[in-house]
C-alpha cells in the first residue's frame, strides 16, 4: 500500500502528499483545519498518558485488540429510557489461543517432521485446507480435519489446560492498573468514614467472554505470505531483526472460512497473531498506537455497522507505519491519523483493503458495490473533519478515561476551535498557545471537580479505576500540551518556562479549586498536593508544595476527626519538610508557626514567627492567604474574614504579629504581648494596610480593649468604605464599650469572661 509522495488533492482516489513534508502549521486540504489544531484535539481524546498504560499482555496466548495493548477508551451513552450502559462496539473478546499438538505445514523435505499436510489448490489467498500426512491424493471432498474434528480438538486442549486464563487476565489487569496510579502507597485522608467497611460488587474489567480458539502450528512461513519478507521498505520499519525474528517464528492456521467461501466446513485460514504480538511489543511505539486508537473511534460507526473490522483496522496501521517516516508521527499526530484514515479509503475506493502479511487477500472481496459505497461515504464523513466528528461524538456518549462526566467537550474546546480559522490566515503562534492552554486549563479544572462517573463505580470497575486518578490525569494534561504542542511550536525555552511555572500554577489551581469543594471531600487537594510533590519537589525545591500539605492535612484533622493524631502528625512532617528546602519562603514560617500555635505548642511558634517579623517588618512583600478549607482550623475572628470576603489574603507579617500576640496570651507574658501590640500598631501606622488593621482589632477584641479595637475598625472602614464585616464589628465594639479593659487594668493571668461578641 504504497502512497504517492506528491501533493494532496482534494478530488483524487485516496491520499498523494508525503507526510513527512507536512508542517504542524501547516492546514489539513481536506478539512481547512490546520495541523496543529487537528493535533491537539486528537490527542487530548486519547491522551499519551492513557496509552503507555495499554501494554501488551506476556502470555502469547491471548490475542485480540486488548490484550495486545490497544484498550480503546470506555465509552458510555444512554438508551430511550436515560440508563447508563456501556458501548460494546470495542468490547473485542479476548481470545485464547489454544494451540494444538500437530503441527502443519507443506508436503516437502521437511515434511517428516508435520504431522498435517496443507493444500492450497483452488483456495483464495491467505487460506487453506488441511488432510491427513499419509493420505493419498489430498482433495476437498476427503479432508483430514472438518469443522466438527477441530470442536474436538479444541475441547481437548481447554480440558488438559484447564480454564485459568481468566486468572491470568486479571493479574495482568491488576499489574495494567497498579502502574497507573499516580500517588505512592501512603493511605490518604478517606473520602468516607465507617466502622463497618462496605462490600462492593463491581463489574470485572475483563471482557464479558474469553473465546476460546484452536490454533496449529505452521512452524515455517508460508509461501502465501512470501512477499512480506521480501518487499522494500522505505523507512526500515519494522526493522531486520524484527523481520527475521517473526519469519523464523512461521505462523499459525486457525478455523476460518472467506465470507464466500463454497465449503467453509473444511476451511483453514493463516493466522499471525504471534507475528502481530511481536510488531505490538517491539516496533509499534506509543504516539503510533496512540494515533491508531484514535483511528479505532473514528471508525466507531463503521465497525458498529460490522461494515469493517478491528483486525482490518490493524492491517491498515502496520501498512502505515512502513511507509510514514517515524518522525512524522511524533511531530504531527493528525497528518498520521489522517493517513490512516486515507489508506482507508483509498483501500475501500479501489475495492481492494489487502492483509498485511498476505497482501493478495483482499479483506474486502466479499462486500457489494453498494456496500463499498456506503463505506466510502461513512469514511469521508469522519475525514472531511476528522476534530469536529469527535467533538460531536461527546454530545451523545461519555469517555471514562478520557473526559470528566459533566464536562461539556464541544463548549470547551470552542476558544481553540475558534482560534483555528484565524491561525489559518495569520498563523499567529503566541495566541494559539493561549487558546490551547486555556482549553488545558479548564479542562483540569473540570477533572478537579468531576464527581459525575462515581454513581457508576459499583457497574463499572474501569470507571473505580478513573476515578483513583482523576487528578493525575489533569496534571499530565499540562505536561503533555507543553511536550507535543509547545515546545515544537515555541522551542525547547519557552517549553522550559512553562515547565518550570507548572508546580506553582497547579497548585494554585488546586488552592483555587479546593474553596469550590465541601470540607469533607479535602481528600481531593491532599491527593493533588501529594502527586505535585511527587511529580516536581525534590531535595532543594517544593517548599509552597509540602507547606500548602501542610494546611490541608491540619485541616483535615477536624474533618476527621477519629483520625486526628494521624492527620496532624503528617501535616508536622510535611511543614518540617517545607522549612527544609532551599526555596523555602517566608510564608511558610507563618504557615508553620499558626499550625504550632493551633496545637498549643506556643514556645515551639514563636521562633518562626519572630523570623517573620524580623525580615518583614521594615520592607513588607510576603502575602499568605487562606480559603474555606484553612477556616476549618482558624480562630472565629479570622473564619470572618475568609468567610466575608471568599478567602483572606494578608501580609505575613501582619499574620505572624497576630499569631506572636495570640502565643504571649496563651503563655501569659504580659510584658512580651504588650511590646509585640505596640510593634503591631506602628507597623498598622506605617503600612496602612486595612487587612493588617483589622487583625490588630480582633487582637485588641480578644483582650476585651474594645476602645481601641473600635478605633481599628473605623481606621478600615476609612480606608475601605463599602467593607461590610468592619461596620458589624464597630457595633460590637460600642455594644461591649462598658466591659473596655485598659491597659493598665490588663491581666491575662485571669481568663478574659466570653462574650458574644455579634449575636
Amino acid at each position: 500500500m504504497e502512497v504517492a509522495n506528491s501533493r494532496f488533492d482534494k478530488n483524487s482516489k485516496g491520499m498523494t502528499f508525503d507526510p513527512s513534508k507536512v508542517s504542524l502549521t501547516d492546514v489539513d486540504p481536506v478539512s481547512n483545519v490546520p495541523y496543529l489544531h487537528e493535533s491537539f484535539v486528537l490527542h487530548t481524546f486519547v491522551p499519551i498518558r492513557y496509552v503507555r498504560r495499554q501494554k501488551p499482555f506476556d502470555d502469547p496466548t491471548f490475542t485480540g485488540m486488548y490484550p495486545d495493548g490497544y484498550r480503546i477508551p470506555t465509552v458510555l451513552t444512554k438508551d430511550n429510557k436515560g440508563n447508563v450502559f456501556k458501548k460494546t462496539t470495542f468490547d473485542d473478546a479476548v481470545v485464547c489461543m489454544m494451540v494444538g499438538k500437530e503441527t502443519v505445514g507443506p508436503d516437502d523435505e521437511n515434511a517428516k517432521d508435520i504431522d498435517i499436510l496443507t493444500n492450497y489448490d483452488q483456495m483464495r489467498p491467505g487460506y487453506l485446507c488441511l488432510h491427513a500426512k499419509n493420505q493419498s491424493r489430498p482433495t476437498k471432498s476427503a479432508p483430514a480435519i472438518s469443522r466438527e474434528r477441530t470442536k474436538t480438538m479444541l475441547q481437548s486442549e481447554v480440558t488438559s489446560r484447564g480454564t485459568s486464563s481468566r486468572t491470568y487476565l486479571r493479574k495482568q489487569n491488576q499489574i495494567h492498573e497498579e502502574s497507573q496510579i499516580a500517588e505512592d502507597n501512603e493511605s490518604l485522608t478517606p473520602r468516607t468514614i465507617s466502622a463497618t467497611p462496605i462490600m462492593k460488587t463491581r463489574r470485572k474489567k475483563l471482557p464479558d467472554n474469553v473465546e476460546y480458539a484452536l490454533a496449529l502450528k505452521h512452524p515455517s512461513w508460508p509461501e502465501v505470505a512470501s512477499e512480506w519478507g521480501t518487499r522494500g521498505r522505505n523507512f526500515g520499519w519494522p526493522g531486520k531483526r524484527i523481520e527475521n525474528k517473526i519469519q523464523s517464528s512461521g505462523c499459525h492456521v486457525t478455523p476460518g472460512a472467506h465470507p464466500k467461501s463454497e465449503d467453509p466446513d473444511v476451511e483453514w485460514e493463516f493466522t499471525f497473531f504471534e507475528a502481530e504480538r511481536t510488531l505490538d511489543k517491539e516496533a509499534i511505539s506509543s504516539v503510533q498506537r496512540q494515533c491508531f486508537i484514535v483511528f479505532c473511534l473514528l471508525c466507531m460507526e463503521c465497525i458498529e455497522k460490522k461494515a469493517i473490522s478491528l483486525r482490518q483496522l490493524k492491517s491498515v496501521l502496520y501498512f502505515t507505519c512502513e511507509t510514514t517516516d517515524p518522525q512524522v508521527w511524533r511531530t504531527n499526530k493528525a497528518v498520521c491519523v489522517n493517513k490512516l484514515l486515507d489508506t482507508l479509503l483509498d483501500g475501500v475506493r479501489n475495492a481492494n483493503l489487502p492483509d498485511y502479511f498476505v497482501p493478495k487477500n483482499n479483506t474486502i472481496s466479499h462486500l457489494e458495490k453498494e456496500q463499498l459505497m456506503q463505506l466510502d461515504s461513512d469514511i469521508s464523513a469522519v475525514r472531511n473533519n476528522t476534530a469536529q466528528f469527535l467533538l460531536n461524538l461527546t454530545d451523545s456518549c461519555a469517555f471514562v478515561n478520557i473526559f470528566p462526566f459533566y464536562c461539556n467537550v464541544n463548549e470547551l474546546f470552542k476558544p481553540f476551535i475558534l482560534n483555528a480559522e484565524e491561525f489559518s490566515k495569520k498563523q499567529e503562534i503566541e495566541k494559539a498557545v493561549r487558546a490551547l492552554l486555556t482549553v488545558t486549563d479548564e479542562l483540569c479544572s473540570s477533572f478537579y471537580l468531576d464527581a459525575g462517573f462515581e454513581t457508576y463505580e459499583e457497574s463499572y470497575e474501569e470507571i473505580h479505576i478513573y476515578v483513583q486518578s482523576l487528578i493525575a490525569h489533569g496534571v499530565s494534561g499540562f505536561e503533555e500540551a507543553i511536550e507535543y504542542f509547545i515546545k515544537p511550536l515555541q522551542g525547547d525555552s519557552e517549553a522550559q518556562k512553562h515547565l518550570q511555572y507548572l508546580p506553582q500554577l497547579l497548585s494554585q489551581k488546586n488552592i483555587s479549586l479546593s474553596e469550590k469543594l465541601p470540607p469533607f471531600e479535602i481528600w481531593r487537594p491532599i491527593r493533588m498536593c501529594r502527586l505535585l510533590i511527587q511529580k516536581f519537589a525534590n531535595d532543594k525545591e517544593g517548599s509552597h508544595l509540602y507547606d500548602h500539605l501542610g494546611c490541608m492535612y491540619h485541616s483535615a484533622s477536624k474533618v476527621f476527626e477519629d483520625q486526628r493524631q494521624d492527620t496532624l502528625k503528617k501535616a508536622d512532617a510535611a511543614f518540617k519538610d517545607a522549612i527544609g528546602k532551599q526555596d523555602c519562603g517566608i510564608g511558610t514560617y507563618v504557615d508553620y508557626g499558626r499550625f504550632l500555635c493551633k496545637t498549643k505548642k506556643y514556645e515551639d511558634s514563636l521562633p518562626l514567627l519572630r523570623k517573620v517579623v524580623l525580615k518583614e517588618l521594615k520592607k513588607p512583600e510576603s502575602v499568605n492567604f487562606y480559603g474555606c478549607m484553612e477556616s476549618l482550623v482558624a480562630d472565629e475572628y479570622i473564619q470572618r474574614e475568609i468567610e466575608a470576603t471568599d478567602g483572606l489574603e494578608i501580609l505575613s507579617c501582619a499574620y505572624a504579629l497576630y499569631l506572636t500576640c495570640e502565643c504571649y496570651m496563651k503563655l501569659k507574658k504580659k510584658n512580651d504581648l504588650m511590646k509585640c501590640l505596640e510593634q503591631y500598631s506602628d507597623f498598622c501606622k506605617q503600612i496602612k494596610d486595612p487587612q493588617s488593621i483589622a487583625l490588630l482589632g480582633y487582637t485588641r477584641m480578644k483582650l476585651h480593649q474594645f476602645k481601641k479595637a473600635a478605633a481599628c475598625f473605623k481606621q478600615v472602614q476609612y480606608l475601605q468604605p463599602e467593607n461590610k464585616l468592619v461596620k458589624a464589628n464597630i457595633t460590637a465594639c460600642e455594644k461591649h464599650e462598658a466591659r473596655d479593659v485598659p491597659d493598665d487594668q490588663l491581666n491575662i493571668e485571669k481568663k478574659l469572661t466570653k462574650l458574644s461578641l455579634w449575636k
